[in-house]
């Protein structure tokens, strides 16, 4: 391909050199034609492969990586790497507001680029459809009024289109040779769906003559529904080896577009339908330049078409052409540097109406230029025309690519080197951390055993001997006092006062066991608290459980005194035995293991003599009890002794006297007697477990044998609480330790999945970066040897 050196702006432009003795070969168009289809299937080519790589990285950016983009900084947005995959987005419409990129969410960025490689997908589709069909279609646009349809006309060299002060083609109008393409019939298609449109279907269209375009356009200038598209049949004053549409060799669309700055749909449309453009002919007025609309048109089709072909309109009517030829170069160098570069035979300075009414001279040869240029473009420089355009979009297409993979790449080394930092610091930490869980854990579960321990045997301790205590008519606890004795009347009732205080003085002995166990857990549990702590992490903030020892042995409102003890209701109900211990007495007498036992010896100590006289002369000699056979003896003696007639006579006086005094005894006894018998009955009741039940929470049965009931329920109570304390103490630091093994497992598995996925990611980009470089290299070939 054939390029003419960068041109310089200036007034006049530089005549080429007419220096033919270096000029490569003539080539012909059956080999011109060869080439340039075998540059089409070699572009084609590169289509697919681009497309399968933006099919790959759009993938890659839904379900594996987010893309990052590059930053733009309020200085230097306007040069932005990036050019078809450049995100546009800003605030305000001043040229210098700054982007909105960098303040996006990366998932944002990453569906605008998601929507972004959509379209370029389409647009690949359309690329592969254009270059692949025979037609080649030339746009004619521009701003309103800058004489497009006048142009058109002196194009064909008669009054096709209308044209008017007023802006006149609301439509799309496609010019077409008749003779070529609709058996030289001229005549006008209204098509309002161009996918189901058949040249050989007159339903898909409604036929007009070429007379009816100015009312045609007239009846679609207000339309509400979608505007229809115009094929306009029709055949061309010029030769063949002259004629755009009738040059035998290619079909030629001509198609003259609505005016930028129309309306919002018209330029939408103008916008949308430049992608299906083979060249476009921008028409610009020399009086009023370029406009925003048009620099913005301009910019957008410069994406993929390198080459413009520039018209400017209406230049006979400048005084001053110097200036006016000068701003114009000026500005296309800055909307299309190729266009530029190539200005000589791209752009030209004409007056299409003077062209209408048969202009001479100048005119007329600047004109002819003009013709002579454009049909060079369009038919004997088809690799420019038709597939320079998409090879154009292919490489910014691929640069792109390219960038965003190698920025991708640099972005995924950086994360992988940032999670193999973090596991190198959070997996030691992780094991760290939960080596000492269980050291901690050992540490407490020592403390709580070694304190459980002591706190039971201390409380069983105490209650024994509480239950000795009372067992000889004391108050087991220096608060409770027993009832004075209020005379022999009110026996019944002082016994019922010396149960119920006994009992006072358990419940105070039992009351005093669970504060001092409350005392023990409290220091127990700052002491696991802190041991348990100094394990932990430095630094880690948790919350902290508060500790109430008022909770711990809490009672439910209404319980009576009795169900803190674990007695039954009736232990507080009088006793015969209470008054007078029969069984008791009976007991020692014939009760040979007991009265072995140090027990039955303190039993002994502290048993009435107020039984009988004669079963009490019995009931102890020396510091033994007797043994059946001593009672035998003793009641053989007593019966021989009786067998005497003094005796016999002596015995009733003597009987009645001893009765007498024995009766007397005992009532003065009585005070003394009923402490005694209350607290011995009430202590075998409560060691033995007749009268102790269920306490809060045991479920019923005493699950251990014990030779002291009482005592032995109420240590496995407080040893239940105690222990229920310190394990909600040994559960805090575990639950500790478990939130920071937690947020330590959650960042080795955070790092873990990020290393994962950037050595994914790396390895996917890297992949990609190299196909895409092997595209890119192949894509130049396209062209080569190709007439330009």
């Amino acid at each position: 391909m054939d390029v003419k050196p960068a041109h310089v702006p200036s007034a006049e432009k530089p005549e080429d050199s007419n220096d033919d003795s270096k000029a490569a070969p003539a080539v012909t168009a059956d080999m011109n034609q060869e080439l340039f289809v075998e540059g089409r299937e070699r572009l084609v080519s590169s289509i697919d492969a681009t497309n399968d790589i933006l099919h790959g990285l759009r993938h890659f950016n839904k379900d594996q990586w987010i893309l990052c983009y590059p930053s733009t900084s309020e200085n230097n947005e306007s040069t932005s790497p990036l050019s078809v995959l450049r995100l546009d987005i800003k605030l305000g419409a001043a040229p210098k507001a700054n982007t909105l990129v960098d303040s996006l969410e990366k998932s944002s960025v990453g569906q605008l680029l998601d929507e972004r490689m959509s379209r370029s997908l389409q647009h690949l589709k359309s690329l592969r459809v254009r270059i692949s069909d025979t037609q080649s279609k030339v746009l004619v646009t521009g701003d309103l009024n800058s004489g497009k349809s006048t142009f058109v006309n002196a194009l064909m060299r008669r009054e096709l289109v209308p044209t008017d002060q007023q802006p006149c083609t609301t439509v799309f109008c496609e010019i077409h040779d008749a003779a070529r393409e609709n058996k030289g019939v001229e005549e006008v298609h209204v098509i309002r769906d161009m996918n189901k449109y058949d040249v050989n279907d007159e339903s898909t269209f409604e036929r007009r003559t070429l007379h009816e375009l100015e009312q045609i356009f007239s009846e679609e200038e207000d339309a509400e529904d979608e505007l229809p598209v115009l094929k306009c049949f029709c055949s061309d004053a010029h030769k063949t080896e002259e004629s755009l549409l009738h040059n035998g060799a290619v079909d030629i669309a001509l198609i003259d577009a609505p005016g930028l700055n129309q309306d919002s749909v018209k330029t939408t449309a103008l916008f949308a339908r430049e992608e299906e453009i083979d060249v476009v002919v921008f028409v610009v007025s020399a009086e009023n330049h370029f406009t925003l609309s048009a620099c913005e048109f301009l910019q957008n089709a410069s994406n993929e078409k390198a080459y413009v072909f520039v018209v400017v309109n209406k230049y006979d009517q400048i005084v001053n052409k110097d200036k006016c030829r000068r701003r114009v170069l000026e500005q296309i160098r800055e909307l299309s540097p190729r266009t530029y570069e190539e200005a000589d035979e791209l752009v030209h300075f004409v007056d299409a109406r003077s062209m209408c009414e048969s202009a001479e001279g100048d005119q007329a040869e600047r004109f002819a230029s003009l013709e002579t240029n454009l049909h060079d473009f369009v038919l004997r420089r088809r690799a420019k025309s038709k597939l320079l355009p998409a090879k154009t979009y292919m490489e910014r297409l691929l640069g792109d690519i390219l960038f965003l993979v190698q920025l991708n790449e640099q972005a995924a080394q950086e994360e992988l080197a940032a999670a193999r930092r973090e596991l190198s610091k959070s997996r030691p930490a992780l094991a760290s951390c939960e080596s000492n869980s269980i050291k901690a854990q050992r540490l407490v579960e020592g403390e709580e055993d070694k304190l459980v321990s002591s706190i039971t045997q201390s409380t069983e301790e105490t209650l024994m001997n509480a239950l000795d205590t009372i067992g000889r008519g004391e108050s087991a606890h220096a608060s409770v006092s027993l009832p004075s004795y209020p005379g022999l009347f009110s026996l019944w009732q002082y016994a019922q006062d010396v149960r119920s205080a006994l009992l006072a003085s358990l419940q105070a002995a039992v009351t005093q066991c669970e504060g001092q166990a409350r005392g023990a857990t409290t220091d127990a549990v700052a002491h696991i608290t802190k041991a348990g702590e100094a394990f932990l992490p430095a630094g880690t903030d948790l919350p902290k459980r508060v500790f109430m020892p008022e909770a711990m042995f809490s009672k439910k409102p209404g319980t009576t005194a009795l169900a803190g003890l674990g007695v039954n209701v009736d232990v507080v109900q009088v006793r015969v035995s209470d008054l007078f211990d029969l069984q008791h007495h009976v007991d020692l007498v014939i009760g040979a293991t007991e009265r072995r036992s140090k027990a039955a010896e303190k039993e002994r100590a502290l048993a009435s003599p107020s039984f009988t006289l004669g079963l009490g002369a019995l009931s102890l000699v020396g510091s033994h009890a007797l043994s059946i056979r001593s009672i035998t003896e003793a009641f053989v003696r007593l019966t021989d002794i009786l067998g005497s007639c003094v005796v016999r006579r002596w015995a009733g006086p003597a009987l009645l006297v001893l009765s007498v005094g024995a009766v007397a005894w005992v009532v003065s006894d009585m005070p003394q007697a009923v402490p005694r018998n209350v607290g011995r009955n009430l202590r075998k009741e409560l060691v033995n477990g007749s009268s102790v039940v269920s306490l809060p929470g045991q479920n019923g049965l005493l699950q251990r044998q014990s030779k002291n009931v009482f005592a032995t329920l109420h240590g496995m109570r407080v040893n239940r609480e105690v222990r229920k304390v310190l394990r909600l103490a040994s559960w805090d630091i575990q639950e500790k330790f478990r939130i920071v093994i937690t947020q330590h497992r959650a960042d080795v598995q955070k790092a873990e999945v990020q290393e994962k996925l950037a050595e994914t990611a790396l390895e996917w980009l890297m992949q990609t970066a190299s196909r895409c470089s092997s595209v890119q290299a192949e894509i130049p070939s396209t062209l080569e040897g190709t007439a330009a």
